[in-house]
């Protein structure tokens, strides 16, 4: 380290004598020519020290009278902070969104939710996971009452990582448990980009990691989606003119179109993303709900490079309130990302615990082939309303998993005052605008299968095929 000057040990010194008290607030300062004799320096130094120090706002001058330690200003000469209104951390988040709306409304009636990508009520799942949850003795027989490694219970990242080799994905020391796949894709994104930076994003898009993307200030660069998933070939195009931070891509069931990425564009993707170096972010939360037909294999299983950055969820496969995802990845991000995850220590160790217990019982799988043929059954009582509507203009394709209907509606009518109609009579959907990034109405609504009833289901298409 470099030693001070003679300069800078006077000027830290004064400094520290005025912050410090020795040197009352409003008190005269020695005379520069005194103060120079007593610290055996040259005048010329105090002379400078003293106008850097009144340059900071420390001490003032007085014509004729010397140097003086600035006096506090009285209480109201300061402005009131008034900080409800002032919060920079936060000024790039949008207002409330209709999503947020609309899930506030379901907390107050009891409508049909056709709204949101959750779970249905699987009481014999419920019961099977309560089995291996006794909250005594998970506490009195593991270690769930400490801390976990920040990377997670190891013996639930190994059964992550057995399950996922199926298809060559990864090993435990890759893997990372998090607060659900919302967390996992906040932390890559805080990581790979920052505010202004550009990344590539299919459009439509999930609405909450659009939401995330824009709450950080980044710029989105929308790669347009068919029925093949996203449009590789665009893609191209904009990667010869400018290079996003990352691609974000939802492959398989797609959110909100259900679309299910080719296997020649998946090889394409990942030719770009090597030929560039830009990673791609997969967010696979559905591809475990297929119906029939497996779908191609995730573009992390076929990565050669590491330059796919994993995410994948227990929450679409078991139940939305179990918050636990995880993050697969090299192990230099991996490295990353546990510096990152530190920030919040570690994700839940109980409900970690609870999971692992549950897994131990050997059902889930079973319960993963159940959860498939449910869905499978309500997605056809949707369909089977959904093709009656095609007489009147509205057309789609039948997903083959996921959760999702993307619904295109006749040109004259609007989506936002199809779903005021639809609220009058407690019937909750997406309108296609809160999947883009500007809103604009577009003529498109989601309906989410995977939360109603068939009897709800059923109940909930004639009202929608009333109102057409």
């Amino acid at each position: 380290m470099p030693r001070k000057t003679l300069y800078q040990t006077v000027y830290h010194r004064l400094r520290y004598q005025i912050l410090s008290g020795d040197w009352p607030l409003g008190s005269r300062l020695p005379p520069e020519r005194k103060l120079a004799e007593e610290w055996a320096v040259s005048r010329n130094t105090i002379v400078h020290a003293y106008a850097d120090l009144e340059s900071e706002g420390l001490i003032y001058s007085r014509v004729g009278s010397g140097r003086y330690v600035q006096p506090l200003p009285p209480p109201s000469a300061l402005p009131l902070l008034n900080w409800r209104e002032q919060m920079p951390g936060g000024s790039h988040l949008s207002a409330p969104s209709l999503m947020t709306e609309l899930n506030a409304l379901l907390g107050t009636r009891d409508a049909l939710n056709f709204a949101f990508g959750e779970g249905g009520n699987h009481t014999r799942l419920k019961a099977e996971f309560a089995k291996g949850i006794d909250p005594l003795h998970i506490l009195e027989t593991s270690d769930a009452d400490y801390l976990f490694p920040v990377q997670g219970h190891l013996e639930l990242r190994k059964w992550i990582a057995e399950w996922m080799n199926c298809e060559q994905i990864t090993s435990p020391t890759q893997v990372m448990i998090t607060s659900g796949s919302q967390e996992a894709l906040q932390m890559t994104t805080s990581i790979l980009a920052g505010p202004g930076d550009s990344i590539a994003v299919e459009m439509p898009t999930y609405f909450g990691a659009l939401h995330l993307f824009q709450s950080l200030g980044l710029h989105l660069i929308p790669i347009p989606v068919d029925g093949e998933g996203m449009r590789v070939d665009v893609l191209e195009g904009i990667l010869s003119r400018t290079r996003p931070r990352f691609i974000y891509t939802v492959p398989t069931f797609h959110n909100p179109t259900g679309t299910i990425l080719s296997m020649e564009r998946r090889r394409q993707l990942l030719a770009l993303s090597e030929k560039h170096g830009i990673p791609i972010v997969e967010d696979d939360a559905y591809r475990h709900l297929h119906f029939e037909q497996e779908p191609p294999p995730p573009l992390k299983a076929l990565d050669r490079q590491g330059n796919v950055i994993y995410i994948n969820t227990f929450s679409k496969v078991l139940f939305p309130g179990l918050r636990l995802g995880w993050v697969a990845a090299s192990r230099p991000f991996m490295e990353r990302l546990t510096r990152y995850k530190e920030l919040s220590i570690s994700t839940n160790t109980f409900v970690q615990h609870a999971l692992w217990s549950y897994l131990q019982q050997g059902t889930f799988h079973a319960h993963l082939e159940d959860a498939r043929r449910h869905y499978q059954r309500q997605a056809a009582v949707m369909d089977k309303h959904l093709s009656a509507l095609v007489a009147k203009g509205v057309s789609y394709a039948t997903p083959s998993g996921g959760f999702y209907y993307w619904v295109s509606l006749p040109e004259q009518v609007s989506p936002k005052e199809l779903l005021q109609k639809a609220l009058q009579q407690n019937v909750v959907f997406a309108t296609g605008d809160l999947f883009l990034p500007r809103e604009t109405e577009q003529p498109y609504i989601r309906l989410c299968y995977s939360h109603e009833t068939e009897e709800g289901i059923e109940q909930g298409m004639r009202i929608l095929a009333s109102l057409l």
